[in-house]
């Protein structure tokens, strides 16, 4: 619906706004940069993955919601990945992530 980044409307295909992370301590680092697992995964997107790790780099998130298909873990639990009628997205890099963001393409293609 709308992105903290920019302070701007989005086309509104997930009705859930764009946050900004705000680090609770001193090792809370923004932005995030690194390997993080994503868990819960639902959906053909993540056929054949369990607990896989992925690469993010990213300030913002979206928060859970009922379209979140994935999550992830950092300063709070957020979408890693929402679905919803045709639409995914991810919040990590796929084309980043090896193997893992391999068959998560690969998956997309025959879904």
């Amino acid at each position: 619906r709308h992105s903290e980044e920019g302070d701007v409307d989005c086309i509104g295909i997930f009705d859930v706004d764009v946050k900004r992370f705000q680090p609770q301590k001193h090792e809370d680092k923004v932005p995030a940069m690194g390997w993080n697992e994503i868990y819960n995964l639902k959906t053909e997107l993540y056929k054949g993955l369990s607990h896989p790790y992925s690469y993010f780099v990213h300030s913002y998130y979206v928060p859970l919601c009922e379209e979140t298909i994935a999550k992830a873990d950092y300063i709070l639990p957020y979408s890693a990945s929402l679905h919803k009628d045709n639409f995914y997205t991810c919040q990590f890099h796929p084309e980043k992530s090896g193997k893992v963001g391999e068959q998560i393409l690969k998956n997309f293609l025959e879904i």
